[in-house]
């Protein structure tokens, strides 16, 4: 090397180091924007990736499972059934995972990346592609014969729920109370233990496929998770209501979902709501395909296990399909093979969660019927709520349908906005019950399906919310609801019948339609707006800052929690929710906790003896009891804590 060579790479390194000196220089003093949220993009970018790389792999499982029954199915079916059904099993998976400690991010990485590489390699992946591009085709037809802006309105609200569901979870109470602590605590222990907790004992399925998202960093993937059943579910209402009905009712029954203002705030919390009306759905939908293959047993039966292992309230789904078979088995020997199959098929499914309780806390159904470990009469009286109900007024249950519409009683604002439609547009459910009477076979049971099945769990929940008010929840209709939408759809489909020459009656229900949506979707677009989705999905707002904003009750609870010392164990008192909890909580998850321990122990020497016993260090204590008997009862015992912190909402005090 010459020196003139030399020379010049001097020079170049010079300058590079003098570059890079000043530009760093610059860019740590100026921080732009971009540097600052590159985080949060990256883990948004996740969260969209993790979603679909879990949805590609539960089609793919599906289609699988679906080709070693040698069941043959249209595309629209493989796709939406064999998605469902993958994710059934990602959940039973993920739990799985969980409960022997093996659902660690190494591991569910590899599981998931092995799957997604053989989904590839067996080439259903060409499969998945093609059906979804004739389902997406199969949407145009009938556009004709509806309003131009129905098409927008429905992509408009799956875009508003998808935009909710990349917001942290401060909204869904469920979530925060147990969806995603059972999971949380399921990953941090490595084990199942017997927590006091009986919400986490209710059948897990879905908590299982949120281990794969919490276990991979990114608890916003749970949501998606749930947004995607929405999906599923918006997918077959239309596949079945174009079999059964055309396009034209297929499109007016998705007119009659998308008027609900709580489906996009309910489909994007880490819930478990739409994951059970599409299991529910798909379970009903094979029992009707019966008659072309009897896989479609097996199939139904699957669902409905699946269905069973989400909300102990599915029970109505195993019986109303047994009693099914036996309504249109007509041999006798076909009806005991028909429910054997079925039976057999939906308890295995099931029967994880169940035999799991039993084991655990001594009671499959833990904490109802048998009770059980930490049960006992006391709790369960308190969980009842037996004679808060609306008991047997006959003025309160013939308008019970127009309460329920309303919400204003409902025990959460957005689960109690299902819509007018389904009361508004009840004339014409029953006109389209009638008129579907001289139509086919097939078509004739699909909607006899719809009707009854609404009907039968209208029944059971007002029998509920008899007794209770703490079953006043509408969206525990939802599984009877949304089947209910095929029978709207045809009843509108059914107004230009009436039309005259100078008065069109389907025009006016169309416009009352289009506003109606117009106004839920402005309604909601302004509530997404106000959380400024894209704010934090960029990075541009940290998650406690959020929190802080949207939360500011649950938010409080975690600062103080957290001003704790590392190895504080903490007993709450009214707070149900322990999400996220940076230090080890009991929480208070029936709002008992004091007035339990008072039934235990009588007076408060004994309490705080209990307490110590326990391990119980600090008391968290929501400010603004129930009734003025706890806060009697709280003073009772308040001369042995200590007051360390308050806030607006909380108080922490110490144990002497």
């Amino acid at each position: 090397m010459n020196n003139e060579t030399f020379k010049k790479i001097m020079y170049a390194a010079a300058f590079l180091i003098w570059s890079a000196i000043v530009l760093s220089a610059f860019y740590i003093t100026q921080r732009p924007l971009f540097f600052q949220v590159t985080h949060g993009i990256l883990a948004t970018l996740w969260t969209i990736a993790l979603t679909a790389i879990l949805l590609v792999n539960s089609a793919g499982a599906g289609i699988f499972l679906f080709k070693q029954m040698r069941l043959s199915l249209h595309a629209y079916e493989q796709l939406i059934l064999g998605t469902g059904l993958g994710l059934g099993v990602f959940g039973l998976l993920g739990y799985g995972l969980g409960a022997v400690g093996l659902a660690e991010p190494l591991i569910l990485l590899a599981i998931l990346f092995t799957i997604l590489i053989w989904v590839f390699i067996s080439k259903l992946h060409t499969e998945l592609w093609n059906s979804l591009r004739s389902f997406v085709i199969s949407f145009q037809e009938g556009k004709s014969e509806i309003p131009a802006w129905l098409p927008p309105a429905m992509a408009t609200t799956l875009a508003v729920g998808f935009f909710f569901a990349l917001l942290p979870p401060a909204e869904g109470f469920d979530g925060l109370f147990y969806h995603l602590t059972l999971p949380e605590r399921l990953l941090a222990d490595k084990q199942i233990l017997p927590y006091n907790i009986p919400q986490f004992w209710f059948p897990g399925l879905m908590e299982g496929n949120f281990i794969w998202a919490l276990g991979l960093g990114s608890e916003r993937t749970a949501q998606l998770i749930h947004w995607s059943f929405s999906l599923l579910v918006i997918g077959l209402v239309w596949e079945w209501a174009h079999t059964v009905a055309g396009s034209k009712t297929a499109w007016w029954s998705l007119a009659v979902l998308i008027s609900m203002p709580s489906l996009p705030w309910i489909s994007s919390w880490a819930y478990t709501d739409l994951a059970l009306v599409f299991f529910s759905l798909a379970s009903l939908y094979a029992i009707w395909k019966l008659n072309d293959a009897n896989q479609w047993m097996i199939v139904s039966g699957l669902f409905a296990g699946m269905a069973m292992g989400i909300k102990y309230t599915s029970f109505i789904l195993p019986v109303f399909c047994v009693t099914l078979i036996v309504l249109w088995k007509k041999n006798f020997y076909t009806r005991i093979a028909s429910i054997t199959s079925f039976s057999l098929t939906a308890i295995l499914t099931a029967s994880p969660w169940y035999i799991r309780n039993w084991v655990i806390m001594g009671n499959p159904f833990y904490p109802f019927a048998f009770g059980g470990r930490h049960w006992d009469s006391f709790q369960a009286e308190w969980y009842a709520g037996n004679g808060t109900g609306i008991g047997w007024n006959p003025i309160e249950l013939i308008l019970l349908p127009l309460n329920i519409i309303l919400g204003h009683r409902d025990q959460n604002y957005f689960d109690g906005r299902i819509g007018a439609f389904f009361l508004l547009f009840l004339p014409l459910t029953i006109l389209a019950l009638w008129k579907i009477r001289s139509a086919p076979s097939l078509t004739r049971k699909a909607f006899f399906i719809f009707g009854t099945f609404a009907l039968l769990n209208y029944l059971t929940w007002t029998f509920g919310v008899i007794q209770t008010i703490n079953l006043w929840q509408s969206r525990l209709l939802w599984p009877g609801l949304i089947p209910l939408a095929i029978p709207i759809g045809f009843g509108i489909a059914l107004l230009s019948d009436f039309d005259l020459p100078r008065f069109r009656m389907s025009f006016i229900y169309t416009a009352i339609v289009g506003i109606v949506i117009a106004i839920t979707l402005l309604d909601n677009t302004l509530s997404l707006i106000v959380r400024r989705p894209l704010q934090y999905a960029l990075g541009m707002e940290s998650r406690q800052s959020y929190f802080q904003r949207i939360q500011p009750r649950y938010s409080s609870a975690l600062a103080l929690v957290d001003s704790t010392p590392p190895d504080s164990f903490i007993y709450f008192m009214f707070e149900p929710r322990s999400y996220n909890m940076p230090r080890k909580v009991q929480p208070d998850s029936i709002n008992n906790n004091l007035a339990h321990d008072y039934y235990l122990f009588g007076n408060a020497g004994a309490i705080l003896n209990d307490w110590k016993s326990k391990g119980y260090t600090h008391i968290l204590l929501y400010t603004s009891p129930p009734d003025e008997h706890f806060s009697e009862q709280f003073n009772s015992i308040s001369p042995f804590l200590e007051l360390e912190a308050e806030n607006e909402y909380f108080k922490l005090y110490s144990i002497e």
